[in-house]
């Protein structure tokens, strides 16, 4: 079942079920009947929980249609009013106590959500830091998130005492109990105020915004940054400043990453580096980098004009990965100083698509996050196919991916071939999210592996090594729910200096205990981080995918590869358009071409194109002489002292000015 049809599923239940819990309390007022009222009304609390821990997105339907917490909590008050009203042994002293706490609750809990809101509010620092110590800034700990986040899902079912005692007195007559009902839902909603009012005094020594930003200045002003990596991008393209964190932890600079989104700041991977994240434009076009000379951008988007706006700095598109897609072609670019490519392939691509970026303004500094792939293949029985298709895209182009015309068909003959051959299949992160005809071929995908891995009848892997390494991994996640924002940027300006070498030891040994636990013939789906991309390039004899910068990271491995050709042209013309696929093995979307591919890996055949892609790696990705990592380092050497001297001379000139003018 898919994400979405799951999706679905979860409405028309949910929604059934919180409908039939009213309905039932209903029926219990017109028939006087105490216990169907009760078990509508437990129903109805029962699905508030659901609705807050399991069904957030049936929750946000609900509250669009005005059915959130508040309309449904007066609504069964309302049916408990008319429960006892309706009832001939209840009497008015009871129906009044009733009433008079439904308005106590009710001014309680306004007070307490004011309350919450406020502290929300004071906690939100204007910044959200990581690596940077913010003692001086005095944040206390934490408040229960419960009691912050949607605090009013929190305290207005905490009536269910007062309802299920007002329950109890129509059914036994007796007026103590719905008083003891009723003090105790008085009781806990005012320990709630108190401890809500308790953190909001705490809170009150966390200095304002602008004391923060002060704050935010005196550190630039001491750490002096001299390299920049800004990134601006919604929540799900966080792997795009990921990628460069190691990169630049390596150079021999002082860096600061600057992030734009308090979504980004919290799926940052772990580093070293310092990391600021300034949401607000006039916040982050207030602060002065000092000697800050370089600027380097991932992504393409509308926030970066804040930081291009800066004078005393050269700004650089590194992008996040080439690949003869359109976007890596973006006329955005010439807004840049300078742009970034791994290899000739990259100024090539920008000179025949002349959007504007002047060919001097374009250097070729490798790709340093393809230094560790490696050549070989991991030593397995049989031979490994890595089928890693991109998504379906924006657009409805013919050839954005092989996932829909071709990907069950290739899959459905690598399964069947013979020697066999073992499947990786790992989908791109965004599949399935606009295509429907994609979502269904994945499906599709899915179910062919595990109905293959079914009929070998293999033994599935002891899951506890792996359980207990990823219970490790998480405890080096601070932002795990339990704390807001100002408490994890707090303690994330203590963490220990090991803690980054210590969870890539982690992850390398998550790594190994993943693979060397998989048998040599089992068919994988891998999806998520983990295990990486370049993990599986590492186990894979052969892959196949689509024009994307997965291709371009492979030719690093100069292993064969191959690409479906699903825009209805001839292989030639594919290959003119798309330099990327000029060593591949070119496959048609029934799967023509795949036997001369998985000859070649193989040894059973020939294997003509090993020189082709020997040329086009470097093509691709620069010589390979030197590290890229050595390029780039160099490269960004060269510009900070290119630039640094043309502020000082720019400096000189100013003043030399001002002392003329005197």
């Amino acid at each position: 079942m898919t994400l979405r049809e799951h999706a679905n599923r979860e409405t028309v239940i949910g929604t059934s079920l919180l409908g039939l819990s009213y309905l039932v309390m209903l029926a219990g007022v017109i028939t006087g009947l105490w216990w169907v009222f009760l078990v509508g009304a437990v129903g109805s609390y029962a699905m508030d929980a659901l609705l807050l821990h399991r069904f957030p997105h049936l929750a946000k339907l609900v509250q669009q249609i005005r059915l959130g917490i508040t309309p449904r909590t007066l609504l069964r008050q309302l049916m408990a009013l008319g429960l006892l009203i309706t009832t001939p042994n209840v009497t008015s002293t009871g129906i009044g106590l009733v009433l008079l706490v439904f308005l106590a609750l009710f001014g309680l809990q306004l007070v307490c959500g004011v309350a919450a809101r406020l502290l929300r509010t004071r906690r939100k620092l204007p910044v959200v830091t990581r690596n940077i110590d913010l003692a001086s800034l005095r944040i206390p700990d934490s408040p229960p998130m419960p009691l912050v986040r949607e605090p009013m899902t929190r305290l207005l079912p905490l009536d269910i005492f007062l309802v299920v005692g007002a329950v109890a007195h129509v059914a036994t007559g007796r007026l103590w109990l719905v008083t003891g009902g009723a003090a105790v839902s008085l009781v806990v909603t005012v320990l709630a105020l108190v401890l809500v009012g308790w953190h909001l005094r705490r809170a009150l020594a966390i200095p304002g915004q602008e004391k923060v930003m002060q704050f935010t200045q005196s550190w630039l002003d001491a750490y002096r940054p001299e390299v920049v990596l800004y990134f601006s991008g919604s929540a799900d393209s966080a792997y795009q400043v990921n990628m460069w964190l190691d990169v630049l932890d390596r150079l021999d600079r002082r860096v600061v990453v600057v992030l734009r989104e308090r979504t980004i700041a919290a799926q940052l991977a772990p580093t070293r580096l310092p990391v600021l994240c300034v949401p607000a434009a006039t916040d982050l076009m207030a602060l002065d980098f000092g000697p800050a000379r370089v600027a380097l951008y991932p992504a393409n988007t509308g926030k970066n004009i804040h930081m291009l706006r800066n004078p005393m700095m050269r700004h650089v598109f590194i992008g996040h990965g080439d690949s003869d897609k359109v976007a890596s072609i973006n006329p955005f670019s010439k807004a840049y100083d300078e742009v970034w490519t791994a290899g000739r392939a990259g100024r090539d691509r920008y000179d025949r698509a002349q959007v504007g970026v002047r060919l001097d303004e374009i250097v070729e500094v490798g790709r340093p996050q393809l230094d560790e792939i490696r050549t070989d293949t991991a030593p397995n029985a049989v031979r490994t196919v890595l089928y890693a298709p991109t998504w379906e895209g924006w657009t409805d182009e013919p050839g954005n991916t092989s996932l829909i015309d071709a990907g069950p068909a290739l899959v459905a003959r690598l399964l069947a071939a013979d020697p066999p051959v073992r499947v990786l299949y790992k989908p791109h992160p965004f599949t399935g999210m606009r295509s429907a005809a994609a979502r269904r071929a994945h499906k599709r995908i899915v179910d062919m592996i595990e109905a293959a891995n079914r009929r070998a009848a293999r033994t599935e892997p002891d899951p506890r090594p792996l359980a207990e390494l990823e219970r490790r991994l998480a405890d080096f996640d601070t932002d795990n729910g339990s704390t807001d924002e100002a408490h994890n940027s707090r303690e994330e300006g203590r963490s220990a200096p090991t803690a980054v070498a210590d969870l890539q030891s982690l992850s390398t040994e998550w790594h190994r205990v993943y693979w060397d636990g998989r048998a040599d013939e089992e068919h994988l789906v891998i999806q998520g981080p983990r295990p990486t991309l370049y993990s599986c390039f590492n186990q894979a004899d052969l892959l196949i995918s689509d024009i994307s910068s997965v291709v371009a990271d492979f030719v690093a491995t100069e292993k064969p590869y191959a690409i479906t050709n699903c825009e209805g042209i001839t292989h030639s013309e594919f290959q003119t358009k798309h330099p990327t696929s000029a060593a591949a093995y070119m496959l048609l979307p029934d799967g023509e071409g795949l036997d001369s591919a998985l000859a070649a890996v193989r040894g059973s055949g020939p294997d003509p194109l090993t020189a082709e892609r020997v040329e086009l790696r470097t093509y691709l990705l620069g010589p390979s002489d030197e590290p890229s990592q050595t390029r780039f380092a160099a490269a960004v050497d060269d510009l900070y002292a290119r630039t640094d001297a043309q502020v000082r001379a720019v400096h000189e000139v100013s003043t030399e000015a001002d002392a003329a003018a005197v």
